[in-house]
């Protein structure tokens, strides 16, 4: 459920990035500048890297510690 929630809050701050990314690339060059796929690759990359640190961590997981 965490992995699924980061994802969200990835994919939602690569929208804010990617609507930001565009407004300044029309200011700057009367044309909008396309991230196609950057709020999904932003959502998959915060939940690996979330995995990934939990994965390294030495602490105990949460879960397995309330058995």
């Amino acid at each position: 459920m965490r992995t699924l929630l980061i994802f969200i809050t990835g994919f939602v701050l690569g929208l804010i990035l990617t609507e930001l990314i565009n407004i300044f690339g029309f200011l700057l060059y009367n044309q909008t500048i396309g991230l196609k796929f950057f709020p999904i690759l932003m959502g998959i990359g915060l939940a690996g890297m979330d995995f990934q640190l939990r994965w390294k961590s030495k602490l105990p997981n949460f879960k397995s510690s309330l058995r």
